[in-house]
């Protein structure tokens, strides 16, 4: 089945592994403090709704209608299919038809840092039908679903976990893999940025800028439901990795952070978990409020 989604982000700038290729290729990441140029690793973001960011923070977009500060980028189309394979592992295949690419402009706690580093976001209209496709799989006597939560005021995040040794992963994750291949405008990025960088064309063509899940890669996928006013309206999934540790030599020192995977060139995006940890955790958000 397919669902379309509300919202897309793939943080490709929390991966020290890509950064470190486009190093070892020649590119100044994120920032060349004697030449002032920057080749920050995009966001890779698709977005239902109008979004109004600082042009600034703008690597590339198709359309969009800007002042010279503030860049107001139309609605945007990304789907995501849900598939189940004989053995009983759910396939979740996002596809970013319509998207831009950010810059992470300064944060206190860099992405590299961070456990989640993708997220996808489902209206919650889809529930019953996902339910209903993949209800087969639900495992009534299975023991471990935890719940967790976060928010302010009326929204509210509910979020399973399986076991409280995954209490910061989610559901666990056999397989994936994401990268900025195939990807028209992260194409047409990274030639400007090669130009202005002083780095051969034809480098690109042997860079691995994506990214699959190694056998020692601790992976989760965080299945969630978001509250509002005592309401459910949307169902998050959000991908996580918390080890090993890895560590890279960067411009001005040495980079120490978590591992998103293993380099790869992939054009697929795919997310493996098992379809009755996805059902069960799906339906343990949904009960969180009765």
């Amino acid at each position: 089945m397919e669902v379309e989604l509300l919202r897309s982000q793939v943080f490709f700038p929390a991966s020290l592994e890509i950064q470190e290729e486009l190093l070892k290729a020649g590119f100044k990441v994120p920032y060349d403090k004697e030449s002032g140029r920057k080749t920050p690793v995009p966001v890779v973001v698709s977005s239902r709704e109008h979004r109004k960011i600082r042009e600034s923070r703008l690597l590339k977009a198709r359309d969009y209608e800007g002042d010279g500060k503030f860049a107001l980028l139309p609605e945007e189309r990304a789907v995501i299919e849900l598939d189940v394979t004989e053995k009983g592992f759910l396939v979740l295949k996002p596809k970013p038809m319509e998207y831009h690419l950010e810059e992470r402009g300064f944060l206190s706690v860099p992405p590299r840092l961070w456990g989640t580093w993708a997220s996808f976001s489902l209206p919650f209209s889809a529930y019953e039908d996902i339910v209903e496709e993949f209800g087969a799989f639900k495992d009534e006597e299975a023991m471990g679903i935890q719940l967790a939560s976060k928010g302010s005021g009326s929204r509210i995040e509910v979020y399973a976990y399986k076991g409280r040794s995954r209490k910061d992963l989610g559901i666990p994750v056999f397989g994936y893999a994401l990268g900025l291949h195939g990807l028209t405008l992260a194409d047409e990025y990274l030639r400007e940025k090669a130009e202005e960088n002083g780095v051969p064309e034809e480098r690109l063509r042997y860079l691995k800028l994506g990214l699959k899940k190694r056998k020692e890669t601790k992976a989760g996928l965080k299945v969630g439901v978001i509250w509002e006013n005592g309401k459910p309206t949307e169902i998050t999934l959000k991908l996580t990795t918390t080890e090993p540790r890895i560590r890279i030599q960067g411009l001005y020192g040495e980079l120490i952070g978590k591992s998103r995977g293993e380099l790869t060139r992939t054009r697929e995006w795919y997310i493996v978990v098992h379809a009755g940890d996805f059902v069960n955790a799906l339906e343990a958000v949904h009960k969180a409020f009765g």
